[in-house]
């Protein structure tokens, strides 16, 4: 059987405050969204944006595609006797209401639909489960946003001794998984990313371990300003930022939590440390377990968040994608 890989974009733009999904229709009589095979030497993100641009003539640049949204499709089908198992990986991109559409000649015209339009008249059912994870993360992504942009211009009163460098989460916003550490540290703070030093490193390490990679899952702290010296946040700190981090964790709707730490541990669950709770599920929602750091620190420490992990990983299997 042969195998071919294909890119390609979702593209929506907002005409008079609703979004609408470009669709093209193809000379076959169907509607399909903008993609195609990818090219030796290029990426997949370098073969969606090319794609995008010859079958509707929209350019989309790698910094406007829809942070950490990606969704695969794998389906079989028979052209010319051969038969072929196609993989194709789909992003998301806003464009203005103003971008001019050029179909290619492979495509008889476009249309923009509202999601309840487009899944009408889509014909097949993977395009319907691709347009309805889409749409899931479009909202999801546009309440991050506006939750976010009031998160990072909070009030700083007398009771704010944290840094003015706001690091937001960041993951895929229809996770199955949520986990939030203690506070940026300072690379956090000057490249504004949570988990990018070396606990993130080991963060990452322990994700791939359970067949998954980071861009499947979203990633924040209680706090999301560092706290110089990278101090402990103060009861008053995380009750200021308590609601947001409530609210974040509520537009994501993840399966389970993992909480990295006892500041975590504490602020979400009330529990004073960590060592007789770790690797064991709360709530049939939480995981607490180690954070990053202190693995980092002590072996042992490692080795538990690795046994905790198992757990994650085993929870995940059980519940399967509900």
């Amino acid at each position: 059987m042969r195998e071919e890989y294909s890119y390609g974009i979702v593209i929506l733009s907002r005409f008079q405050g609703e979004y609408k999904y470009l669709l093209l229709k193809r000379a076959e009589g169907w509607l399909d969204f903008p993609k195609g095979h990818i090219e030796k030497g290029e990426t997949g993100v370098d073969a969606a944006i090319r794609e995008t641009m010859e079958e509707s003539g929209i350019k989309v640049d790698e910094k406007n595609l829809i942070p950490f949204f990606h969704y695969d499709i794998i389906y079989r089908f028979t052209y010319n006797a051969v038969k072929i198992l196609k993989h194709v990986r789909m992003f998301m991109s806003i464009v203005s209401d103003n971008s001019e559409v050029k179909v290619s000649h492979e495509h008889r015209g476009y249309i923009w639909l509202n999601y309840s339009e487009a899944m009408k008249n889509l014909n097949f059912g993977n395009q319907r489960e691709l347009l309805e994870y889409a749409n899931s993360y479009l909202i999801k992504y546009l309440s991050m946003e506006s939750l976010n942009s009031e998160y990072r211009n909070i009030p700083k009163n007398g009771k704010w001794n944290l840094s003015i460098n706001f690091v937001p989460g960041e993951g895929n916003l229809n996770s199955r998984i949520f986990f939030i550490g203690q506070a940026p540290g300072r690379n956090e703070d000057i490249q504004k990313r949570p988990f990018i030093g070396r606990s993130g490193k080991l963060l990452d390490s322990l994700i791939d371990g359970i067949g998954l990679h980071r861009e499947d899952v979203y990633i924040t702290s209680v706090v999301q300003f560092f706290p110089p010296d990278n101090r402990v946040p103060t009861d008053d700190e995380v009750a200021i930022c308590m609601p947001f981090l409530k609210k974040q964790i509520e537009i994501v709707n993840p399966q389970i939590i993992v909480l990295l730490g006892a500041t975590a541990a504490d602020a979400l669950l009330n529990l004073k440390g960590i060592t007789a709770y770790h690797g064991k599920i709360i709530e049939n929602k939480y995981l607490v377990t180690v954070h990053p750091a202190a693995a980092l620190r002590n072996p042992a420490n490692l080795e538990i968040m690795k046994s905790d992990f198992n757990v994650l990983d085993e929870f995940l299997k059980s519940h399967g994608n509900s």
